[in-house]
């Protein structure tokens, strides 16, 4: 069990006294806090006052059962990211099946062994924990950078286009000079912002894919050609922006990918991006195409501070690290969404350090195609 100030609460609906005593028990003697209730019906108004951590209930009960309380959970705002374990006779595997699909974590099969009980208990409750933390994370982060980062470039275009009103209600006009670099800030602002939406979008898209994909039983996927070329075409604006055109070297010979039907472009871009951000001017940037024999890897490396063992276990979607002491623009979204791009198309995503030497590797591995 995870060691916390208090123990781990466990709302358990079983209507067989013996079982609910036996298990309440075992549980007790694990460590955990039990609530015992006779039926979904005694869970339901239970509910407010335990808050669980997890709902272990038997399917067949009087008054509320298993599937009913399942049902009421799933649509509870408060309760419907709760771990719910069914419990159900080993011949009814139908329970089984219906359980699943109305929304439980995991179920256990009576009679059942106290070591697999516990068992089944602890990961669902860690993988709880584990998103809770995702998520209060993500929330801390969205409310801490994100009001920042579309803050910025707001008022960057507001700026100039006060000044620009201001001009015009005087009688002033622009000079040539200056109407080009008033354009050129509001086209900087305009695409920065342009930016942190095309990732939520993509984002959102890779979510909705992976669901349609459990639907489904497969990702559908578009076969795209990799060549130098073409990558160093996703880069320019990245390359552009930080003035790094002679940073940034690309070889490797053609092939073809399966990949998500969007994406690609933009994961490339991101991971440029990320290399160009953290090195220093003059430090080059390698990418380069590896052909294997069923795959292909795109390899982005740098020369820059690179990243601890702690961060490489912790990165992930709107997650940055060392902002409080570097300044750097961005959500915090391109290796989360690299990553998540390569689950999609059945492919893979690395980052490990330089050894020997500094700045980080990232990896970008997709299924090779047909031709």
């Amino acid at each position: 069990m995870t060691t916390r100030s208090l123990p781990r609460t466990i709302l358990m609906a079983e209507d067989d006294r013996l079982i609910r005593e036996i298990t309440e028990e075992t549980l007790l003697a694990e460590g955990y806090r039990v609530v015992a209730v006779q039926d979904g019906q005694e869970a339901i108004e239970a509910l407010p006052q335990v808050r669980p951590d997890l709902i272990l209930s038997d399917v067949r009960m009087p008054r509320c059962d298993g599937f009913e309380l399942l049902r009421r959970v799933r649509g509870d705002h408060d309760h419907c990211a709760t771990p719910f374990i069914i419990m159900s006779a080993k011949a009814e595997t139908r329970d089984q099946r219906m359980g699943m699909s109305l929304g439980a974590d995991d179920y256990v099969t009576k009679p059942y062994l106290a070591a697999d009980l516990l068992k089944t208990i602890e990961v669902r409750i860690a993988r709880a924990a584990l998103l809770n933390d995702r998520l209060q994370q993500q929330q801390q982060f969205l409310m801490r950078v994100l009001p920042h980062e579309l803050r910025t470039p707001l008022a960057g275009i507001i700026g100039y286009a006060d000044l620009m009103v201001l001009m015009g209600e005087s009688g002033e006009t622009l000079a040539g000079k200056d109407l080009v670099d008033y354009g050129q800030q509001i086209g900087l602002s305009g695409q920065r912002l342009l930016g942190i939406a095309e990732d939520f979008s993509l984002w959102s898209w890779l979510e909705s894919a992976k669901g349609a994909e459990q639907r489904d039983g497969g990702a559908k996927l578009r076969q795209t050609e990799i060549t130098a070329e073409a990558l160093r075409r996703w880069c320019e604006k990245s390359v552009s922006r930080y003035g790094r055109a002679g940073d940034l070297s690309i070889e490797g010979e053609p092939t073809t990918v399966m990949v998500p039907n969007v994406g690609l472009e933009r994961v490339i871009a991101h991971l440029v991006e990320n290399a160009l951000k953290f090195s220093l001017p003059g430090a080059g940037v390698q990418v380069k195409i590896v052909v294997l024999p069923s795959a292909c890897e795109i390899r982005v490396t740098d020369g820059g501070r690179g990243m601890s063992e702690a961060e490489l276990e912790r990165f992930g979607v709107m997650r940055q690290f060392g902002r409080e002491k570097f300044e750097q623009q961005g959500i915090g979204m391109g290796l989360g969404l690299a990553r998540n791009f390569a689950q999609r198309g059945g492919g893979n995503f690395t980052l490990v350090r330089n050894v020997p030497g500094p700045g980080m590797t990232a990896s970008l591995t997709l299924v090779r195609g047909a031709g």
